[in-house]
């Protein structure tokens, strides 16, 4: 087990003054708070020989979970982080990483990112098509935003999975993401729920999903709780119309809800 010399995370309130974006009246983004939780958490998705996995992680912030998977073993870590103030911090980290944490200056929103990240010199060359079995070295994480953005990310990355696009056109990979609870709620809506959606019928189709940790408010800046999910891949997705069929019916279900079903399904 690799052991790095952690940079000293800031306290709450020195966090939410040193990375505030001027002018805004809102909390920085949300990032784990200490790698204690990190370690925890990792313990929760038991990855098989870390030592051989690369892991892709989206907005790093403060690096914790970055951290606890450097302590975890794992083979390499490339961080995606466009945010500047972030980036520096994960910039000093990379550093004192001697190799194993590589940070990518590009936004996780952005599918030009995911074009970058097929080159040869991040993951190009450990791609694998094979959809029989979960890639076993590559693993997709991140810490999704409490906004509009990171609900619209994680509907992309649910879609992604079916079309093979983006991040899963390098295969079947794992995918754990650190979401809020409103996001959770609905990402992992069932039937019949006031909060299920198109997203969360979507990845039913297409792949298993799990919590397998929550935080102690105390575990995140800004402090609240956040779920770790943890997202297989089916081998083949659930429903046999074609995709862009089905996506449309849907689309036109959440939009047109008040309607009866008979006008809607016409």
């Amino acid at each position: 087990m690799r052991r790095l010399p952690l940079l000293k995370l800031p306290e709450l309130n020195e966090w939410n003054t040193t990375f505030r974006p001027k002018g805004s009246l809102l909390s920085p983004r949300a990032t784990l708070a200490n790698v204690k939780t990190a370690q925890m958490a990792l313990k929760k998705l038991k990855i098989a020989n870390p030592r051989d996995v690369t892991a892709v992680e989206l907005y790093p912030g403060l690096g914790a979970w970055t951290s606890g998977m450097v302590q975890a073993g794992f083979k390499r870590i490339i961080t995606v982080e466009n945010n500047a103030k972030y980036a520096k911090w994960m910039s000093d980290m990379a550093k004192e990483s001697k190799g194993v944490i590589e940070l990518l200056k590009k936004d996780g929103y952005d599918w030009d990112t995911y074009l970058e990240l097929k080159k040869p010199n991040y993951i190009g060359d450990i791609a694998d098509t094979d959809w029989s079995r979960v890639h076993p070295h590559l693993f997709f994480t991140g810490t999704l935003p409490r906004s509009s953005r990171g609900e619209q990310l994680l509907a992309q990355f649910a879609s992604c999975i079916s079309n093979r696009m983006a991040m899963h056109s390098n295969g079947r990979i794992q995918m754990a993401m650190w979401m809020p609870e409103q996001l959770y709620q609905k990402f992992t809506a069932p039937p019949g729920s006031m909060a299920r959606c198109k997203m969360s019928i979507v990845i039913e189709a297409c792949a298993s999903v799990e919590c397998v940790y929550v935080t102690e408010p105390s575990g995140m800046f800004p402090n609240m709780p956040y779920y770790l999910v943890n997202v297989l891949p089916n081998e083949k997705r659930r429903i046999t119309a074609q995709w862009d069929v089905f996506e449309y019916v849907l689309k036109h279900l959440f939009v047109m809800q008040r309607q009866p079903l008979a006008k809607m399904i016409k």
